[in-house]
């Protein structure tokens, strides 16, 4: 049978059209059967036909690509939890008393900690389904993952990113099936109390391994880092630090992904080495560093990174068993096949892409790094293979960094050469401290120093590194479309490192002039998109007014705006911009009349948008009948009990109301 050299790469693709296409369409279950139906039926002729060699191998891979297709919408439709019969949502009424198991911790607010609960029971009905739970500092309840949990309160549906062009944490989290919340207020009834199941049995040996470590020997910053490098705990990481490390361009270091897994794996066969001895020492040695390595997967929090890793390295060993040479791209398929089939979800998942893209750009560039690292130096040649490695990872990450994050370190390179190795030493030394904070306690100590001397050196490189701001290039625009024009420039690069010849030039420049041309819509396009917006923002105000592609801010706390600015002008591709303190009268198509905190207003003026902010103690229904406004917006920093009577006030008059605490941003164009 003539089929590609890659059975598993067209499996993969369909299944991954498939997961895309039931993401974007919603397509019900029943449209879904009928589908696989017809395509196993067109499956099973074409396999027939082409057994007998009535007709060519590609009318069969088509319909392999088809199967899969519609295997990959199945699979989305059964792992979206809120499609299921047992899911909460159906069981909830007007008062509820809700319980579940706390399965994961995530990055404490000011106010709050938050945690994903997985839902046992409503109203005493058993059930499933997570949402996110926020329990208030205040309340002073220790909640801990493995907790079994009962309150009183509904959950909500999330909302969706309230601010334009902002991250949209809801999706994200609706990406991992979390699709409700529930906020707790400090006088809520709140039952916290121990359950023995496999969320606490994990926590409590994670907690025994976090607390192993001698902490006096560190500094906290420190700790928390060597916490995060080694089992991925990163809610106790500071913002400072960890932008810190991502404005140096090596962030990666601190997602446990291939370099971590790939050094355990390495000890491991070194230390399980005399097995080979044995009769069937290569199965032992591969069951040894099975266990070892998904044992680490789960104590570091299962992120899609590092299941990546485990599954492709488990590959790997299960290919030394067969004593067969594991072909890399399959191997990642598989895995990636693995992964999506265990949650179809990971595929919009930033780690998982960010992983697959740079671990797949260092195997096609392969030849390009193996003919110019090559020296008879060894230190020469892992400085020059390092430094290579180093650019085409980015040079696969590139587009998703763009997009995801609008920044390029320009001195990325210099940065990964120290890091790299620095936090490999420290990730080994970590590891070797595990026996000794139990055995050895006073050597740990020393040791402990060692490792904090490491990463003081490592943290001070990188604040060095970061010091160079010109270097740094922020808040760039890109766009998703300009993510596929620049994987189209990469892919034609790929070819010509394959096939360097001067015609092979010819689609790289063609590639680069569609981008350009791409860039240039987008650009043209959001120029005629002139609007006037009222962000928001908590606790203060932010108004926007855009006109050509240059934008006037109008707040009175510049620092607090900084970052929801920053996400307005990257994702409306704003060239110039500047802020200036809140006015009361704006002109922007329509009169619109702002009133802070004062109450003070001109009766006479006639707006037809009147904007509440900063909780003006104000008559509504006299402002209502004096000046008569056609809409009323109340922005984000208001007091929640002036909203709700202000909202009542509209309705009794009939005049459309806008809170954005409640509906998001408003815009008018």
């Amino acid at each position: 049978m003539n089929f590609i050299k890659f059975p598993i790469v067209p499996v993969l693709s369909g299944f991954v059209i498939g997961v895309l296409t039931q993401n974007f369409f919603n397509l019900t279950i029943n449209s879904i059967l009928i589908g696989i139906i017809f395509s196993a039926i067109g499956f099973g002729i074409s396999y027939f036909l082409n057994a007998k060699k009535k007709f060519q191998s590609h009318f069969f891979e088509s319909f392999v690509l088809i199967l899969s297709l519609t295997f990959g919408m199945f699979s989305t439709y059964l792992h979206r939890e809120i499609n299921s019969s047992t899911h909460f949502l159906n069981f909830l009424s007007e008062k509820n008393i809700v319980q579940g198991i706390v399965s994961e911790k995530l990055k404490s607010t000011v106010y709050y900690d938050k945690f994903i609960l997985k839902t046992t029971s409503i109203n005493e009905q058993n059930c499933s389904g997570k949402f996110i739970f926020y329990v208030p500092k205040k309340a002073k309840k220790v909640v801990e993952v493995g907790n079994k949990i009962k309150f009183f309160e509904t959950p909500k549906l999330l909302q969706n990113s309230f601010n334009p062009h902002q991250f949209d944490y809801s999706k994200y989290l609706q990406n991992q099936n979390v699709f409700h919340e529930v906020k707790l207020k400090e006088t809520d009834k709140l039952e916290v109390s121990a359950n023995a199941n496999f969320y606490h049995y994990i926590n409590v040996i994670k907690s025994k391994l976090l607390k192993s470590y001698p902490i006096d020997s560190f500094k906290s910053d420190n700790y928390n880092l060597l916490m995060a490098l080694l089992f991925g705990e990163k809610t106790e990481l500071s913002k400072e630090l960890s932008n810190s490390y991502t404005q140096a361009g090596i962030i990666h270091i601190l997602a446990i992904s291939g370099l971590h897994i790939a050094l355990i794996y390495g000890i491991v066969l070194w230390l399980t080495k005399p097995l080979q001895r044995l009769k069937k020492g290569k199965v032992y040695i591969f069951l040894i560093s099975l266990s070892v390595l998904w044992f680490y997967a789960v104590l570091a929090g299962f992120s899609a990174s590092i299941v990546r890793a485990a599954v492709l390295f488990s590959i790997i060993a299960f290919a030394k068993i067969l004593n067969r040479q594991s072909n890399i791209y399959n191997s990642l398929a598989l895995s990636a096949m693995f992964l999506l089939l265990y949650n179809p979800n990971y595929l919009f998942d930033v780690g998982f892409q960010l992983s697959f893209a740079a671990v797949l750009s260092i195997v096609v560039f392969q030849p390009f790094v193996r003919k110019y690292s090559y020296s008879k130096y060894y230190i020469v040649r892992e400085t020059k293979s390092l430094l290579l490695i180093s650019l085409v990872a980015q040079i696969g990450v590139l587009p998703l960094t763009l997009y995801y994050f609008g920044q390029f370190p320009l001195l990325f390179l210099v940065a990964n050469l120290i890091a790299i190795p620095l936090s490999s030493i420290i990730l080994v030394v970590g590891l070797v401290l595990i026996p000794f904070n139990f055995l050895l306690p006073k050597v740990a100590v020393y040791l402990s120093l060692f490792v904090n001397m490491l990463i003081d050196w490592m943290n001070n490189f990188t604040a060095w590194i970061v010091q160079f701001e010109t270097f740094i290039i922020k808040n760039i625009a890109f766009h998703e479309v300009l993510v596929v024009l620049l994987y189209v420039i990469i892919g034609c690069l790929i070819y010509f490192v394959y096939h360097p010849k001067v015609k092979n030039l010819s689609p790289i420049l063609v590639a680069v002039l569609l981008f350009q041309m791409g860039y240039f819509f987008l650009n043209s396009n959001e120029k005629g998109n002139d609007e006037f917006v009222v962000f928001n923002v908590m606790k203060h105000n932010l108004f926007v007014e855009t006109k050509n592609n240059s934008a006037v801010f109008y707040t009175d706390d510049i620092i607090n705006s900084k970052q929801t600015i920053e996400s307005y002008t990257r994702g409306k591709f704003v060239k110039n911009y500047r802020v200036e303190p809140v006015k009361n009268v704006f002109a922007f198509k329509k009169k619109i009349l702002c009133i802070d905190s004062l109450g003070v207003y001109n009766s006479m003026q006639k707006p037809e948008v009147v904007v509440l902010t900063q909780s003006p103690k104000i008559n509504l229904k006299r402002l209502i009948a004096t000046i008569r406004p056609k809409e009323i917006i109340a922005d984000g920093s208001n007091y929640k009990s002036y909203v709700k009577l202000w909202k009542v006030t509209c309705e009794q008059e009939k005049i459309p109301f806008h809170a954005t605490a409640e509906k998001g941003f408003y815009r008018l164009n």
